[in-house]
């Protein structure tokens, strides 16, 4: 399948009367809408179909939208939601239909993609879920997945929502990609850069170490804090020549360091948990 012949229904979750998941950081009906609309207009810029089931802060009926997606003979279906627990419950979470292989891997795509930016709590099938059968998921012929963005209920969720709509956004159209096997356009950015630039020179670093004060001190195969790429563990008191000045991940900072065969990986630079050493 080529880019263009491409039709996804991505759909905003609640609305109207229905607000969703309410906290002292918003409501999940508008947070939903305005994260469709940022992933309906990135994908439409690549020229993708989209369809849309609402497009203000209006109710919705869900076998409504089933049958609109059916009727529109969409490829796949995202529907976008917000989840709420305690303060401190974090990440993203991606539902398919139990049995359903085609959904299962739509959704694996797309939480793969988004979980660079929050913990990654995994897909499930929707009986996991304390409302049951999911039927946006259960009445579309398409492949179908449920995307719960990150934690309405949580300051950082929050916060990296805020502060990265537009690549997220990304990050959900890019997943859908994946699934259909359909390469990024090369003049796109990536929302996960492999070499970001440095916050400081990286001559500035040359004769230094990185010494783990901690243990089993996890490191990254590239600049990122999700759990697919974590690479392995250093236990306290190893140490790494530094190859690479601090660098900008989601906000917090990583060195990029070289093992003794001459592999390079991403840890923390937080003083808390290393130290930097002459050699």
């Amino acid at each position: 399948m080529k880019i263009n012949d491409l039709k996804l229904a991505i759909f905003a979750g609640h609305g109207g009367a229905d607000p969703g998941a309410s906290s002292a950081y918003g409501k999940e009906s508008e947070k939903t809408l305005e994260l469709m609309l940022e992933a309906t207009k990135y994908a439409r810029s690549l020229g993708i179909t989209v369809l849309n089931n609402r497009t203000t802060n209006t109710a919705r009926i869900i076998s409504v939208d089933a049958k609109k997606a059916n009727n529109a003979k969409v490829d796949a279906v995202i529907e976008i939601h917000f989840d709420s627990a305690t303060a401190t419950a974090n990440g993203t979470t991606g539902f398919y239909c139990e049995g359903s292989e085609s959904s299962k891997s739509l959704a694996q795509k797309v939480n793969d993609r988004v979980d660079d930016y929050f913990r990654d709590r995994d897909i499930k099938p929707d009986t996991s879920t304390r409302h049951g059968r999911l039927g946006i998921l259960r009445e579309t012929h398409a492949p179908a997945m449920l995307l719960e963005t990150c934690f309405i209920s949580n300051k950082g969720d929050t916060t990296t929502y805020n502060t990265k709509k537009a690549l997220i956004a990304q990050a959900i159209v890019h997943g859908a990609l994946d699934y259909f096997n359909i390469p990024i356009p090369k003049d796109t950015p990536e929302e996960a850069p492999e070499s970001p630039k440095p916050s400081s020179p990286a001559n500035s670093f040359a004769g230094k170490k990185l010494v783990s004060k901690t243990k089993d001190l996890r490191f990254y195969a590239k600049p990122s804090w999700a759990d697919k790429d974590v690479a392995g563990t250093v236990d306290r008191g190893l140490g790494f020549p530094v190859v690479l000045g601090k660098v900008d991940v989601n906000g917090s900072q990583q060195y990029k360091v070289q093992n003794s065969k001459g592999k390079t990986f991403y840890i923390t630079a937080s003083s808390k948990y290393v130290e930097l050493k002459n050699k």
